[in-house]
């Protein structure tokens, strides 16, 4: 141990932090649109959701859209970029853009995608949607979502191989994990055909190749693509005419080379043309890799707009329209499936009065959910036992607990085994090389990635941990640099030794406790959701005892990368029943380790005996739901198909976890989960309390959890499902269209400038603004312009990651204002905030202001008077440019 703290300590490199370069930060740059920060709460405020997801020892869904603000909504850049706009095209600039160089182009570079090429589709992701209905994809049930989480996952591995972000197809597809290798590639060739099918050659560029054709102009094509060179050339000679494909010479696809347009890629492109970069002329869409970054290497480039922002954004609604219409067709035409409700004579008959929230939770919701899984894990087991298996079921304490009681009931008589293996031992016993160590990370999202989890799940010891950490975060991509450091031999031959002898321990105690024997067919019974527990149980065990391993659960997720040999009664996207699983399980600690007997070491039980006094109650409830069912069904000779039972239990955990009755959003306030890989142990799983403070700073209740959005009312619920259920790409501006101004002025003593800006409606009158943070400079909110009286909620200093890193509501210097506590009255129209100037030289990256307020008296009686107006006096719509003969300039 102390080799390795002494070879670790040696690679500690002092930070360079250079304050200089800090502190020269131009107002304009900050609104360069790479750093320009996401409004806060788009993608740092998740939903709550399964452990799988809140701890990076699994992973599992969340959903997040994290846009920037517009353009319109921002400071500075337009006036300030005039190089960059000339370097703009249109689609009726293309027949005229070689007049503009004359003869000194040699080489004419296209990008391929939504410029040489385009799709019928509204967005390249609604590919996936095409493709899901291709036969292949559909008998092997792949979706939109399966392939984009695949394509993300496929990044994150190829990163930690390799240190690259450029994959291929072929790397996409091997996340599907569950699938053979035959059918990964029949899925592959799918998608390539799905891409030729929807995809059109735009003619305007088709007739430009012709026309430098013949002034003799060398034609290729450079294209960020995980399709390799023979791929793309397929697709384009499928699409082009035959004289325009032979006119191009020459295909570069980023996958080939390693190396994305945005790095590396066109210094290959100039070196292999043969001609200075000043005699290359590239044209594509993207703002980034097809115009600023071959620009820095001298080449003319120039950045293909296709629409206008006002066409940009009526088109981005029409699609979301497109989306929403199958909430409005009428059968046949829509998909209607019906609604089953098998437990009405059930709940007739019982005496369910008073109706106790333990009654109406267990009994009413859970326990037909129960009914349903019992039903479907004995369908499974008599199916495999009829194909000459010798199943053995294990339900895995602590949240199966509940599972094994309801099977019970339904079967009247024991149903398999209760067994202590937990998910974070699975994986802990997992690695025996360093592709086990990067399996297990490439499957952390990089919004759970925390580094002490990640090295407590590989066993690190604390002291070694808080080395490397200390270690990764002088460098400017600390999580990166973590993930390298793994690799250090010193440290994988610690995760292999600690490994080994966990996994020793766990062998011994199944050994013991399951009896296992060779060609056995073990189901693992569980609430689900990405399937971990049985995933690393696989890999580690499967071959080394010979015998099948499968997971039955109750929600399952649909990732590529979920666990092979599993089946759930519910299958679904998202994890929002947490509550259910929390009412499932057991009161004892959980398990952290075995000892050398192979016994079980539990922890301590960590949440409070209330609550485990309510979980019982409504265990009760399920179990005699089951029970009264049973007997019901059995006396009145009524069975069910399991096609009725699966949407009706479905229908109840949804009815629940999303549009709870008063009884149950009380019953379950305060409720909470452990978190043993976090600090605290544990966390509340629904702060209600904070909810309403949360929605005033977040653009939409989709990124709020279930329960949070019920307290704010269904019509939050009901917003909220329909963006997550349709993914629709919609902006804050889309949600509200009422909007407060804001005049600041930005500066030092010397000189500054006024800018009048909206702020964006949130909750509850709630406004929220961005304001570019400058070291050195001050910003002046001129606050008496247009209220009388006002409520600053909150000011905060933010990263470009959104991570708040000051609250500045104590920095604020007054004049002619008064306030107390929140609220300020401004005493004139010349009521001024100024937020003071801070040092942040200590961090790299730009920082932002984001202010939170209410307007509670305005300056003006009509409340648009003091926004702006166009030329004619009329009030500017969000599509409209804000600076457009609304700025004031001036300077002090």
């Amino acid at each position: 141990m102390q080799l390795i703290l002494k070879r670790l300590a040696a690679k500690i490199k002092q930070a360079d932090i250079d304050q200089q370069s800090s502190g020269s930060l131009r107002i304009e740059d900050m609104f360069d649109p790479a750093f320009v920060p996401h409004i806060p709460g788009d993608d740092v405020y998740q939903f709550i959701v399964h452990p799988d997801a809140i701890c990076p020892d699994g992973g599992g869904p969340t959903e997040k859209i994290a846009k920037l603000q517009k353009p319109v909504d921002r400071l500075l850049w337009h006036d300030m970029r005039d190089t960059y706009h000339k370097a703009q095209i249109n689609a009726r600039d293309i027949p005229s853009i070689l007049n503009r160089f004359e003869d000194s182009v040699k080489v004419l570079s296209l990008d391929c995608f939504d410029t040489l090429l385009w799709r019928k589709t509204a967005t390249p992701r609604d590919v996936f949607a095409v493709l899901a209905d291709n036969p292949d994809a559909r008998r092997l049930g792949i979706t939109p979502h399966q392939r984009t989480s695949a394509a993300a996952r496929a990044y994150r591995a190829k990163s930690l191989e390799n240190g690259s972000r450029e994959i291929d197809i072929g790397d996409i597809y091997r996340s599907f994990t569950s699938l053979s290798g035959e059918e990964r590639q029949l899925l592959a060739e799918a998608e390539i055909r799905t891409e030729m099918g929807v995809c059109f050659a735009f003619s305007p560029y088709v007739e430009l190749i012709r026309l430098a054709h013949t002034r003799g102009i060398k034609i290729i094509v450079v294209s960020d693509t995980y399709l390799r060179e023979d791929e793309l050339r397929r697709l384009l000679a499928r699409h082009l005419p035959a004289d325009v494909m032979q006119a191009i010479s020459k295909i570069y696809c980023s996958v080939d080379y390693g190396t994305s347009k945005s790095h590396a890629l066109f210094q290959i492109v100039i070196k292999e043309s043969g001609v200075p970069a000043s005699q290359l002329l590239h044209i594509g869409d993207n703002s980034v890799s097809d115009a600023q970054a071959p620009q820095k290497l001298g080449v003319r480039a120039l950045h293909f707009l296709p629409f206008d922002r006002e066409l940009a954004d009526f088109l981005r609604l029409q699609h979301a329209a497109s989306s929403l219409i199958v909430l409005d067709q009428a059968a046949p035409e829509a998909v209607v499936l019906p609604c089953y409700s098998p437990f009405r004579p059930i709940f007739a008959v019982a005496n369910l009065q008073p109706y106790s929230p333990e009654t109406m939770i267990g009994y009413m919701s859970f326990g037909p959910v129960l009914y349903a899984y019992a039903r479907f894990l004995m369908d499974e087991v008599e199916a495999l036992q009829q194909q000459g298996k010798r199943v053995k079921v294990f339900f895995l304490l602590r949240d199966a607990y509940l599972l094994s009681a309801a099977c019970e009931a339904y079967a009247g008589k024991p149903v398999g085994k209760l067994v202590r293996i937990r998910k974070f031992v699975a994986i802990a016993a997992s690695f025996k090389t360093r592709a086990d160590v990067d399996y297990y990370i490439s499957g952390i999202k990089p919004e759970f990635d925390d580094l002490h989890s990640t090295a407590k799940q590989l066993l690190l010891p604390p002291e070694v941990t808080e080395l490397l950490i200390r270690i990764a975060h002088q460098s400017d991509d600390p999580k990166k640099a973590f993930h390298q450091f793994l690799h250090d031999d010193d440290v994988l031959e610690l995760i292999f030794k600690n490994s080994f002898a966990l996994r020793a321990r766990l062998m011994g105690y199944m050994s013991r406790e399951l009896q296992l024997e060779e060609g056995d067919a073990i189901i693992l019974a569980d609430t689900g959701y990405n399937g971990r527990t049985q995933e690393y149980l696989v890999r580690t065990f499967q071959e080394e005892l010979k015998v099948d391993i499968l997971g039955r659960y109750v929600v399952s997720s649909d990732e590529p990368y979920r666990a092979a040999n599993s089946k759930a009664l519910i299958t679904s996207p998202w994890w929002n029943y947490d509550l259910f699983e929390e009412c499932c399980a057991i009161k004892e600690g959980a398990v952290v380790d075995y000892d050398v007997d192979g016994d079980p070491v539990l922890g301590e039980i960590i949440l409070s005996d209330k609550q485990y006094e309510k979980v019982a109650n409504v265990q009760a409830e399920c179990v005699r739901f089951i029970n009264d069912a049973r007997t019901f069904f059995t006396k009145a000779g009524v069975t069910h198909e399991y096609s009725i039972l699966q949407p009706a239990a479905h229908a109840a955990l949804f009815r629940h976890a999303h549009m709870p009755i008063e009884a149950e959003w009380e019953f379950f306030k305060g409720f909470e989960y452990e978190d043993r890989m976090g600090p605290d142990h544990k966390k509340t799983l629904y702060p209600l309390e904070s909810a309403w403070k949360n929605v005033r700073c977040l653009a939409s209740p989709y990124r709020l959890g279930a329960y949070e959005t019920r307290s704010l009312g269904l019509d939050f619920t009901f917003s909220g499902l329909v963006q997550r259920r349709f993914q629709l790409d919609l902006n804050p501006e889309d949600m509200n269209v009422r909007f407060s101004p804001l005049k600041v002025a930005i500066g030092d003593r010397h000189q500054s400038k006024v800018f009048l800006l909206r702020a964006q409606h949130l909750h509850d009158g709630y406004f929220s603004i961005m304001l570019p943070y400058v070291s050195g400079t001050s910003v002046k909110m001129l606050l008496g312009e247009h209220y009388e009286c006002l409520q600053i909620e909150d000011i905060r200093v933010l990263d470009k990651e959104r991570s708040v890193c000051k609250n500045m509501l104590s920095s604020l210097d007054l004049e002619e204002i008064d306030h107390e506590g929140e609220i300020y009255r401004c005493l004139s129209q010349a009521s001024v905030a100024t937020i003071r100037p801070v040092d942040l030289q200590q961090f790299r990256t730009p920082r932002y202001y984001h202010m939170i307020f209410r307007p509670l008296v305005s300056r003006a009686s009509d409340p648009q008077a003091s926004l702006p107006r166009n030329k004619g006096g009329k009030f500017m719509p969000p599509a409209q440019r804000w600076f457009t003969g609304s700025r004031d300039s001036e300077d002090s």
